[in-house]
This record gives C-alpha cells, sequence and structure tokens, in this order.
C-alpha cells in the first residue's frame, strides 16, 4: 500500500510539470488562433479603412503636415473588437481542450494515445486592447505609417488539482498608408 502511494506520489510530481505546460502550449495555441480570427472577422465586417482612422492636413503646396487621429472612430473599433475577442474566447469548446494521457509519459511512442484529460478555460480574467503608431521607412520619400492593435488576454486554466493564469497577445496591424513627400535634390547615404 505504502509502495503505491510512493509510486503515484512519485508520478505527480514528474507529471505535474509536463501536464501544466502541456495545458498551457495548447490554451495558448487555442486561445491565439480564436483571438486571430475574432479579431480579422470584425475588422472585416466593420470594413474600417486608414481614412475612417486618420485625417491627412496638408499645406498649400500639397505636403503632408500633419495626421489626426478619428479618436470615436478608433475608441468604437476597439470595443468592437474586445468584445468580439471575449465572446469568442468565452465559446471555447473543452472538447478542443484535451490532452492524451501518452504525451505526459514523454515517450514518443505513446504521444496522442490514451484518455484524453480534459483542460477547462474557465474565464477571461482580463481582456485589454490598445493602439499604437508605426512609422517606418519605405524609401528616399516615403514613409509607412501603420496603426497597430495590441490585445492581450488573460485566461485561467483549470487542471485536476492546480489553476493556471495564462496570458494571451497578438498584435494586429488595422490599417496602413505610405505617405510620400518631396523628392530631393541631392541623396547622401554615408555608411554601409
Amino acid at each position: 500500500m505504502s509502495l503505491a502511494l510512493l509510486l503515484i506520489g512519485y508520478l505527480e510530481i514528474r507529471l505535474h510539470p509536463i501536464l501544466n505546460a502541456m495545458a498551457t502550449a495548447k490554451v495558448t495555441n487555442t486561445v491565439t488562433q480564436t483571438l486571430d480570427g475574432a479579431i480579422a472577422n470584425e475588422i472585416s465586417s466593420v470594413g474600417i479603412t486608414y481614412g475612417d482612422l486618420i485625417s491627412m492636413e496638408k499645406d498649400s503646396t500639397g505636403r503632408v503636415t500633419a495626421l489626426t487621429s478619428n479618436m470615436a472612430e478608433l475608441n468604437r473599433l476597439r470595443t468592437s473588437i474586445l468584445s468580439a475577442v471575449v465572446t469568442a474566447v468565452d465559446t471555447l469548446d473543452q472538447e478542443q481542450l484535451a490532452i492524451p494521457v501518452g504525451n505526459l509519459t514523454g515517450i514518443n511512442f505513446l504521444s496522442g494515445r490514451g484518455i484524453s484529460l480534459p483542460v477547462e478555460v474557465v474565464a477571461v480574467g482580463s481582456a485589454h486592447a490598445e493602439f499604437h503608431n508605426q512609422f517606418d521607412y519605405a524609401g528616399i520619400n516615403q514613409t509607412r505609417h501603420q496603426i497597430l492593435l495590441d490585445v492581450s488576454v488573460a485566461v485561467d486554466i483549470l487542471l485536476p488539482g492546480d489553476t493556471l493564469r495564462t496570458e494571451v497577445t497578438a498584435q494586429v496591424p488595422v490599417a496602413e498608408t505610405v505617405i510620400v513627400g518631396a523628392v530631393p535634390d541631392t541623396y547622401l547615404q554615408l555608411g554601409t
């Protein structure tokens, strides 16, 4: 009897970190796919364009002098994306989040075999989304402006005898444009 308890204790100590790592990886992958799908669906259904989010101010010669954000539209888009993300993550099916017992042994032959242990995603602890701008060099007189949305979702994972919390993040380009400036008379490139 005590030998059986020692064996069970040994297996618990050995398999617990493996189960935690596998559950975290599986849930992270599933939530990432769900997050990306929900964000892509929401952006395409809204039909948002760069011009809806940013207006360009130009001087009398046609040069861009300022970019002005439409904060009301950005906030509306952020709210609708967050709502879609939370709904999508809340509807994750527990069946697709099951780990075969053979995977826990570390033996290749048993990988993917045996009964499946369900990994339950409880609730979205929090979801957060934030816009930021990125400007990149796109040529001698060109600048690429991207509006990116960083989304992070904290998810609780219920395992037999343990609860894990993981955070899944995604960065999605929402809109972009290339701003063309005046071509310089002279171009000098120093260095490599």
